[in-house]
Formats: structure tokens, sequence, C-alpha cells
């Protein structure tokens, strides 16, 4: 699951608060119906809160794979103008019922 994306659906801001992140992610789990077991979470930056702009952009050019076949298409379809690279912000959740 996206790091940021779980905190957006509860109106939450992104933080630092590891007991307000766990809760978040039990509260989560519960609403679909499982129970919390394990979770980490993941980011190619090494820090928890992301990165923005020409930071990230500079960061991701330097040290993260680069999307060989996507960035083409994204260039051409999406118009986008800059290469695209590969990042991780996500969480890794196991649970159960």
């Amino acid at each position: 699951m996206q790091g940021k994306k779980i905190f957006v659906n509860y109106h939450l801001e992104f933080s630092e608060n590891r007991d307000q992140e766990q809760k978040l992610i039990e509260n989560f789990m519960a609403d679909i119906g499982l129970n919390l077991v394990w979770y980490k979470y993941l980011t190619s930056t090494g820090k928890r809160m992301p990165t923005k702009g020409a930071g990230y952009a500079r960061f991701a050019s330097e040290n993260l794979p680069r999307q060989k076949y996507m960035d083409k298409l994204k260039k051409y379809y999406l118009g986008n103008k800059h290469d695209s690279n590969y990042g991780l912000n996500d969480y890794v959740i196991l649970a159960k019922r």
C-alpha cells in the first residue's frame, strides 16, 4: 500500500509519529476485516518523510533506476517532459482474518 494514501484516506497528514501510524494501519486493517500481524515501511530515500520537488528529482536521477520502457510511453501519451525513475514509499502489511 502506498504510504501517503493510507493517511489521505483517513484525512490525516503523513507524519513521523509511529504511534499514530500503527494505530492508523490497525484501523485500516479492521475496516477491511483483517487483524494486523506485522507491517514495515519501505522507502527509496531511507527517510520516512518524502523528499519533494527538485531535491527528489535529483536524488532519483542519481540513485534510482530509470523506467526504461514506461518512460517512452509516458512521454508519448502523457506528454511527460522529464525522465521517470522507479521509487518506493510503500507499506508492506501482513494481516490475517
